[in-house]
């Protein structure tokens, strides 16, 4: 799946996270994150982009981190987080309904180039997808994922994670 847009959003009433994702080909598919899913998908993300990133140098931890933040900085700042998401989908091949996702896997993608990650998401009964995500798409996924747990108020604690939830504010010195 080539992705061309990406909406993560709280709902309230239902207290879980929605994932819309709207394809190159016209096709969207949709999924519940629950607070747990979440909770175990955000540090292993991390830690995942860390050793992606790093994985051609001889770096020690705070190296890794530091190299991440770039990469990081680098990405959001190029992407679009202004265009909205477009609701006009031809074709939902998963269903309308949301798939509530029980299952995770992050793999690092071994053939080709550069920093891909691999995000597959499936159901109980093993209805699912998966996401290759190249290093810009990564940051982006993990920004707003973070950003929505922050709206959802559930209490999670990423400290072994802080270079993607900790977004440097400017500050003006007088």
């Amino acid at each position: 799946m080539q992705i061309k847009q990406l909406q993560i959003a709280y709902a309230p009433e239902h207290d879980r996270i929605l994932m819309r994702i709207n394809s190159s080909d016209q096709q969207e598919v949709r999924c519940w994150l629950t607070r747990r899913m979440v909770n175990m998908l955000v540090p292993s993300f991390d830690e995942m982009m860390q050793k992606l990133l790093a994985s051609d140098r001889v770096l020690n931890d705070s190296g890794r981190k530091a190299l991440l933040d770039m990469s990081r900085e680098v990405s959001l700042y190029s992407a679009d987080f202004q265009t909205p998401f477009q609701d006009q989908s031809a074709a939902l091949p998963l269903g309308p309904e949301p798939l509530l996702i029980t299952q995770i896997e992050l793999r690092p993608v071994t053939e080709g180039n550069g920093a891909e990650l691999l995000l597959k998401l499936a159901t109980s009964d093993g209805k699912g997808f998966e996401m290759r995500m190249a290093e810009q798409l990564q940051h982006g996924f993990a920004d707003l994922l973070i950003k929505t747990c922050q709206q959802a108020d559930w209490g999670l604690n990423f400290k072994s994670a802080p270079t993607i939830i900790e977004r440097p504010e400017s500050r003006h010195l007088n």
